[in-house]
This record gives structure tokens, sequence and C-alpha cells, in this order.
């Protein structure tokens, strides 16, 4: 309870971004996720990560009391407390200081966000409509429905600013380019770029650590169909917006390969 009341706050820095069945049924899903997963790289799996959880994935589990996460040092945050996987804290630090050199602050905004905060995000922007459909599209521009986002694995950091304007400024060009120039060291990948026919739309503030977040990704599609996504408002449109197969599984090429 108290995490979740911390990151409420998270809403402060993401509302900027948004000028942002039955058993056979079921078993139709996973066949699916099956299809998509055979786009990554199967041997990529550790064997520490080849048992993840639903509840992992999903974000139904507190940072502070789960072995897989350590809270990350106030002086890497720009807002609050914030979580994130434990092998990923180490290359994260590496990237920032090497940034700081060349005059980068890649401050985290937001790192793992729990299933009830970003449900607590999401009903905060959808609202009842005799078009569902359309009224989730557009939150989903920015954000993910809760149980299908990236910040519940802890691999993925929103960095430096969630404002869409801050990118054309010259200190947010130069720390983006930065980043699309050195990031790639460090292991960390921009996830959702431009020109991805569906999904979310571009963030440049997005990044994931590729060496455990391809996993994850593994096992989401493996493990998670959308009789799973449900508890919040209008969970019930996320098959017929095929949410699995075009927002979680519709990022950069480069995080597929």
């Amino acid at each position: 309870m108290q995490y979740f009341l911390i990151n409420i706050f998270i809403i402060l820095s993401i509302c900027s971004c948004s000028e942002i069945s039955n058993k056979s049924e079921a078993q139709n899903n996973k066949n699916t996720h099956i299809n998509v997963v055979d786009t990554v790289k199967q041997d990529s799996i550790t064997s520490e990560y080849n048992h993840i959880s639903k509840e992992y994935l999903m974000g139904e589990i507190n940072p502070e009391q789960d072995s897989m996460f350590v809270e990350v040092p106030s002086k890497y945050c720009i807002m609050r407390k914030e979580y994130i996987h434990k092998d990923v804290l180490k290359p994260f630090i590496a990237m920032y200081e090497a940034a700081e050199k060349d005059g980068v602050h890649l401050g985290i905004v937001s790192a793992f966000r729990s299933f009830d905060t970003q449900k607590w995000l999401w009903n905060q922007r959808y609202y009842n409509s005799s078009n569902p459909i359309s009224v989730a599209g557009n939150v989903l521009n920015y954000l993910a429905m809760p149980g299908t986002s990236r910040h519940h694995w802890g691999t993925d950091v929103d960095l430096m600013s969630t404002k869409l304007y801050y990118y054309e400024t010259d200190e947010g060009k130069y720390s983006y380019q930065w980043l699309i120039d050195n990031a790639s060291d460090y292991g960390f990948y921009q996830v959702y770029t431009a020109g991805r026919k569906t999904g979310y739309n571009e963030e440049k503030w997005h990044w994931s650590y590729l060496p455990i977040a391809k996993d994850f990704l593994i096992q989401y599609g493996e493990k998670i169909t959308y009789e799973d996504i449900n508890g919040f408002n209008g969970c019930e449109t996320a098959k017929e917006l095929k949410i699995i197969e075009d927002y979680v599984f519709v990022i950069d090429s480069l995080l597929l390969e």
C-alpha cells in the first residue's frame, strides 16, 4: 500500500505525454501467442529466468518484498523512490555515469510500476462510452493496459522527461542523440520507436535493458492469455484491440532479433 501510494504521483509526469471465454477460446489465444513468440530467439532464455510467474509478468508483486528487485539510489531518480530489476541497476548506473561525463542527465522518471499503479493511471483516463474501443485506443497512445506494461518487469525505465516538448529543446535533442549513439553499449534500447505500424506512439524516453527483457517478453507470450487481462475499466476491449499481438509485441525490431 505504501509503495502504491508513492507511485500514484507518477501521474504528474505521465499525464503530460498524453498531449498523450471459454476453454477452447483460451487455447486459441495461447496458440496465437506462440506464433508471435516465434519472432524472438528461443535460445535467449537463461536458466535463471525461465520460470517467471504470471504474477511477476503482470506486475502483481511488491518490489519491496521481492528478491528480484532492488531500490534505485535516490541520486538517479527524479521524482521519488524507484525499484528496478536487480541485474539492471549496475548497467544503468554505468550508462548514467558515462552520460554525465558528456553533460547528459539520465534521471529516472519511472522504473517499476505495479499492476495496481498501472490500473490507477489507466482508470483515470478511461471513461464509459458508447464506443469503448475508441476510448481505449486513445488511452493506448501512450499508456499500457494494466498487466501488459513492460514497466511491470523492472527492466524498463522512462528517462529524463515524458514531456514531448522536451525533445524539441536543444538539451532534449542532445540527450536523446546520446542515447541513440551510446545506450546499446550498456544493453539499453528504445522500445517504442517511430515508424511502427501499430502499437504505442513513439516514446523517446522509454528504454529497456534487452539482455533480460527479451527473456521476459518470451515468457509473457507463452504464459499470458486474454483471460488474464482483466480487473480494470475497459478490460473487455483487450482482445478486440489485439493488445498482446499489436501492442506488447509491436516494439522496435532490434528487440525482437
